[in-house]
């Protein structure tokens, strides 16, 4: 930021790589001969960005450093060989779709193709992500007739993931599918009975007999809930960070369940500091445990929120989910927290912000039912019959 006025896009990589290898700017390659610099700076510059959230992310390569580029300015140099995320997202599978056409059709056929959505809305609601002109522009070739190498370019937008190579090729997936693939932070919130939050955390914590590294916070939930939601064998190898004890211990409360092997206790915090910090030690000890890590192995659940909100401000609430997402995306995990009020309440408004996606659970009238709100792409699934997996 300079008097007020914000770097442009291309100024903005070009000073950042000169920074960090310690050349002059003037004796770096022409960005130009990766991108078009116009077209990077409409691409990250233009549009609503309260409405396009976190896309688009632009990656390339340009000397020597691998350069990813997003919507809120962020400039983050890795390797040259080292893939970012987005080009290795492993939910997405390339969309056949014609190469003759432009760039903006071939995006909104590939959404298409994974949605009952009709064009004219799917072209509206791409246009209120990203410049797809200013994409097609990106990667084309220069006023001389020399090729770029290009930059790949990465959305979400109607629940699905696209990517665009520099080849021309795309790429679409569920972003769902992501977050359960690569990990995240998941918010589970409804006034509805605990037997239907059971179904929805049995869901999020992995199917049954699969390799999962699964970490329990019970804040004001008994440690039963770990059998409801696990089977007997994957029960047996969970962690439990015990928050609820001291005050089970207080009323001489106790399990009521005895069917074999029990959870590990990690540790009974009895603050909240205190809860943050073991919820952060057992993540990172599951994961040192681990031979060789995938993300989304380890899954967390706490259960619930309601001790904390409704006994402390929020801004120490906040403080201490910041804290605990940080620990969770540290280690590729996923997390989910269950708050059982209304969506609608102004706690949630208040918090759901810190999460990638917020589960809303009701009894509709077909039965138990759930929606999904993806807040990096600002989209609301439709509501969908939750389904008992155990």
């Amino acid at each position: 930021m300079d008097g007020g006025v914000q770097m442009r896009s291309g100024v903005a990589v070009v000073k950042r790589v000169a920074d960090e290898t310690g050349v002059s700017p003037m004796e770096l390659p022409q960005l130009n001969e990766t991108v078009d610099p116009d077209a990077l700076d409409d691409l990250l510059e233009s549009g609503d960005q309260s409405n396009r959230g976190a896309w688009p992310v632009v990656t390339f390569s340009y000397a020597n450093q691998r350069v990813r580029m997003t919507a809120d300015g962020r400039v983050t140099l890795s390797d040259s060989d080292e893939l970012p995320a987005i080009d290795d997202w492993s939910h997405v599978s390339d969309v056949d779709v014609a190469r003759e056409n432009d760039t903006t059709v071939r995006v909104v056929s590939a959404v298409a193709a994974q949605t009952d959505h009709d064009r004219a809305y799917i072209r509206s609601a791409i246009a209120d992500t990203i410049d797809l002109d200013a994409v097609e522009r990106l990667n084309g070739r220069r006023r001389n007739g020399a090729p770029r190498s290009g930059a790949t370019v990465g959305l979400s937008t109607l629940g699905y993931d696209v990517v665009v190579r520099p080849d021309g090729t795309i790429a679409a997936g569920s972003t769902l599918r992501r977050l359960k693939r690569v990990g995240g932070n998941v918010l589970v919130v409804g006034a509805v009975p605990d037997d239907l939050v059971d179904v929805a955390s049995t869901s999020l914590m992995g199917d049954r007999g699969r390799d999962r590294r699964r970490l329990f916070a019970l804040l004001d939930r008994d440690i039963d809930v770990v059998y409801t939601r696990l089977s007997p064998e994957d029960a047996s190898t969970a962690q439990v960070v015990d928050y609820a004890a001291t005050a089970r211990s207080a009323v001489g409360s106790h399990s009521t369940v005895d069917i074999g092997p029990t959870p590990r206790i990690a540790a009974e915090p009895d603050d909240i500091d205190g809860l943050e910090d073991a919820i952060d030690s057992a993540l990172r000890m599951i994961t040192a445990a681990e031979t060789e890590p995938n993300p989304a192995t380890i899954r967390l659940c706490v259960d619930s929120l309601r001790p904390i909100v409704e006994d402390r401000d929020v801004e120490v609430t906040e403080r201490f989910l910041e804290s605990v997402c940080q620990s969770v995306k540290a280690v590729s995990a996923l997390g989910h927290y269950v708050l059982p009020i209304e969506r609608s309440s102004k706690t949630v408004r208040q918090l759901e912000a810190l999460f990638d996606a917020t589960v809303e659970l009701r009894v509709g009238e077909s039965g138990a039912e759930q929606r999904w709100h993806l807040h990096e792409s600002n989209y609301t699934t439709d509501w969908f019959a939750l389904r008992d997996s155990r």
